[in-house]
Order: C-alpha cells, then sequence, then structure tokens
C-alpha cells in the first residue's frame, strides 16, 4: 500500500466508485478533490456532506480546471470516455489516469478473480463468490456488479470476485490480478469505445498484462477470446464447440457433456453437477456455472464442495429473475438485458413456450437481425418502448415478425403485454435504460412494482 499522507488525488466522477474511492483516500490521509459533472441528488448531498467532514474539497455541475490542475494523479469514474474533453486535457498535461478498479490492485494484498465479458459477468461474478464463501472463505463480489471495490478492504477479504467492465479495464494500464476470466465477446458500448477494435484492445488488455504465474480462463468456444494472448497458464471452459485445438490438449478445462457439467483439472476428469441441478434458466447459465467452476478450481475449491454451493445459487435481480403470476400470465425481469446478445439468450431460455417481449429504451445502434431472428422463434408478440421502439419496429416488420405494438409508457407496456395473454411476459430490452430510467436498476424495479401493483389490485379482500 502506498504512503497516502499529504498526496494530492483528483477524482472525477460522485457515483458509487467516486464516493468509495474518495472516502478510501481520505481515510489513508490522502489530500482529495472530488468533481462530478451532474447536479447532486439528496443522497449523493448527505454522502458528500461526509467526505467534506474528512478534508476532501466537493465541486459539482461540471468538471474545472481547479480538479485538473489540483493532483497529477487522476482517478476516473467508467462512466466518463477517453473522448470527453477533461479527460483528453489531462493526456495532453501528462496526468496519470486510472481507474478504482487499478487502484484497488495496487493496494489490496487478497487475491483478486477478475471477470470480464460482454454477457454475463454479474451473474458470473456472483456464482464465484457464492461457492468460495459456502466454502468458508470471505470473498465478496465487488466492481462493475454495484458494489465499489475499494469499500470491501475493511472485510479483510481471502479474495476479491471482481466483475469488471471494457469502460474500467480502458484506465487499468497495468491490473494484473491473480485470475483473469473472459467469458464472451459480442460488439457492445461502441460509442464508449468509438469502434469494436478499441471495445476488444479493452479487454484483452488485463490477460497482456498478466504472468506466467497467474491464470487465464477462456471461453474456448469463442473465437476471438480463444485467441488472445496471454504469458498465463490457461484454464479453458467450453459447451462443446470448441473453435481451438489447445482445447482437446489442456490438462484443465470444464465443460459440458450431456446434461453433466464436467471439471477436467490435472487431467483427471470429475462430474461436478447436471444441468438440471441448476436454479439458473437457460445456456447462457450453464455456460456461466462452468467458467464458475473453473475459477474455483483454480483457486484449489474441490469439485464436491464446488457441486455442493453450485446447486444452491438462485437468479440474481433483474437476471431472468421470475417477478409473479398476474391473471394466469408469468412475468419474467431480464432488465440487465442491455444489449440484443443478451436479450437473446433470455429469449432462448424458454425452450417449451413463446413470450410476450418487452424491448427497447435507449438504442444501441447495433445490427438487429440475429435478435429479430431470435424472437420470431420465441417470441409471440413484441411490446416496443423508449427512444429505439421505431427502429426496433421497423426492423421486426422488415424481418417478418407479425404481432408489433408499441406503447408510449413503461406502465402502458406492462400492461399490455399482460392483456394480450399470448404467452409469459419478458422484460428484456436489448437497450440501455437511460432515455426513461436512471439505469437497469431502476428500470427492473419499476417493471416488478407494476406487476406486483397489479397482483394486489386482483387478490381478493379481506
Amino acid at each position: 500500500m502506498a504512503n497516502w499522507t499529504g498526496k494530492p488525488v483528483t477524482i472525477l466522477g460522485a457515483a458509487r466508485s467516486g464516493i468509495a474511492t474518495a472516502l478510501y483516500l481520505a481515510n489513508c490521509g490522502a489530500k482529495v478533490f472530488l468533481s462530478d459533472a451532474g447536479a447532486p441528488n439528496d443522497e449523493k448531498l448527505s454522502q458528500i456532506k461526509e467526505l467534506e467532514t474528512k478534508g476532501v474539497k466537493v465541486e459539482v455541475g461540471g468538471h474545472t480546471d481547479l480538479a485538473l490542475n489540483f493532483a497529477d494523479l487522476l482517478i476516473v469514474s467508467p462512466g466518463i470516455a477517453p473522448t470527453t474533453p477533461i479527460i483528453q486535457k489531462a493526456k495532453q498535461l501528462g496526468k496519470e489516469i486510472i481507474s478504482d478498479i487499478e487502484l484497488a490492485w495496487r493496494e489490496n494484498k487478497a487475491p483478486i478473480i477478475a471477470i470480464t465479458g460482454t454477457n454475463g459477468k454479474s451473474t458470473t461474478s456472483a456464482l464465484i463468490s457464492h461457492i468460495l464463501q459456502g466454502a468458508g472463505y470471505k470473498a465478496p463480489s465487488c466492481g462493475n456488479i454495484g458494489v465499489p471495490i475499494l469499500s470491501c478492504f475493511d472485510l479483510e477479504p481471502d479474495f476479491l470476485v471482481v466483475e469488471v467492465s471494457s469502460f474500467q479495464l480502458t484506465y487499468s494500464p497495468k491490473f494484473a490480478p491473480k485470475i483473469s476470466m473472459w467469458l464472451n465477446l459480442t460488439p457492445d458500448h461502441l460509442d464508449w469505445h468509438g469502434n469494436l477494435e478499441s471495445y476488444i484492445a479493452a479487454k484483452q488488455s488485463v490477460f497482456a498484462q498478466q504472468r506466467n504465474m497467474q491464470i487465464s480462463i477462456l471461453n474456448a468456444d469463442d473465437a476471438i477470446v480463444a485467441n488472445t494472448k496471454t504469458k498465463t497458464q490457461i484454464f479453458w471452459f467450453s459447451m462443446g464447440k470448441p473453435v481451438t485445438p489447445d482445447f482437446s490438449l489442456a490438462n484443465n478445462a470444464t465443460f459440458q457433456r450431456g446434461n453433466e457439467l464436467v471439471l477436467k483439472k490435472g487431467g483427471q476428469e470429475t462430474v461436478i453437477c447436471k444441468t438440471s441441478d441448476l436454479l439458473i434458466m437457460g445456456k447462457h447459465n450453464v455456460e456461466n456455472a462452468l467458467a464458475a467452476i473453473a475459477a474455483c478450481a483454480a483457486c484449489g475449491i474441490d469439485a464436491e464442495e464446488i457441486g455442493s454451493h453450485l446447486k444452491t445459487f438462485a437468479a440474481l435481480e433483474h437476471r431472468l429473475e421470475f417477478v409473479a403470476t398476474v391473471d394466469g400470465i408469468k412475468f419474467y425481469n431480464d432488465s440487465k438485458a442491455t444489449n440484443t446478445d443478451s436479450a437473446i439468450k433470455a429469449l432462448e431460455s424458454f425452450v417449451d413456450e413463446k413470450v410476450v417481449l418487452i424491448a427497447g429504451g435507449k438504442d444501441k445502434g447495433t445490427d438487429l437481425t440475429e435478435f429479430v431472428d431470435s424472437a420470431k422463434n420465441h417470441a409471440s408478440a413484441v411490446v416496443l418502448i423508449g427512444e429505439a421502439k421505431e427502429r426496433f419496429a421497423s426492423a421486426f416488420a422488415k424481418g417478418g415478425f407479425k404481432e408489433i405494438h408499441r406503447a408510449d409508457s413503461f406502465a402502458a407496456a406492462v400492461d399490455l403485454a399482460g392483456q394480450l395473454k399470448l404467452g409469459p411476459v419478458l422484460l428484456s430490452p436489448a437497450c440501455a435504460s437511460f432515455d426513461m430510467f436512471r439505469d437497469y436498476e431502476e428500470r427492473g424495479r419499476v417493471f416488478k412494482d407494476i406487476v406486483r401493483t397489479r397482483l394486489k389490485k386482483l387478490a381478493p379482500s379481506a
């Protein structure tokens, strides 16, 4: 850990990670300047007042030259893109720019398990944490999942299970955790990164920085992931369609064989459990489970222990989460599906019946062909909302989808989806939420509130 006493540090962004970073550094004796571009709500004002009592200087409503000139080290919120004027100017001035993930890695003694990928990060991070903690270790799930990594230091963890986004990796120039995992790669966040190549490069950076005594867990079925350059030991996982010849030669791997999840470690195979033992829905969650098995095995957890805890893990909030049955219709909250690939995986989880899909929101501009094709196979109707509504409607109509509906409000969409009585209702938007909500979590909770309110109205009075 560095000696922070009296050292100036600027933090850009007063979201969860920025607040936690400011608090950590202030407690370490640093001189901290926290700068936020937005207007603080009541909760944030309360947090700012607490920080000010610890000597933290705070500015809101925009990033000024005062913040930029205060320190040579800038710790940046992942929401601030590299193309923004404040970052461009900081680079011109030769400032060191890092993420809170990078800072935590430099400061922390506990082994870090870092999970990245376009989809499945949160579920896999939570699943690894669940297994490790079931085995008796302190292993909080943190990072991009919503719990700032620096807020976990007081727990004195045995492991830190860290969900890491491409945004955070962009600002993590030396980050080299004990175990790094790459789940998958599909185009996403291109507006932030500028192009697909930059998005891929951000994901690849952590594996390039690792060394030979560390471990990379890679998806053998994904061509880009499987060809990652790394000096580490590789632990593969596969759903049965590996694109690399290295998989068949591997001593360490997890894979699906029929309805069994199998661990191969040191060349010896052990069946962990059956797919039917899992409480989480969908093929994508089988893949997440295989990745989690690999991580826990790499940490030294034995196969029987992994299997016993794997079987008790339930779905996270906003990830194919069953909400309630209203008037005979089941409602599922998959608000975390902020891109088409994630929404496709949710749709494919419904094998025996077609759903009424609620989709739309802040459009990311990605191609919709595969999404429409999946909906044709797994959805009886779509109800479209938000900024993306008309582009999505056009794509569905062009793709030959017949049952297309539009809603002017979120509540109207939920009502309409249920009233159609064409199958379970699935909120899986394939879009960001920022046109209508603060984040995907607020969107999911509002969805659940609407569904439960409808349920109460149907309940017989006492």
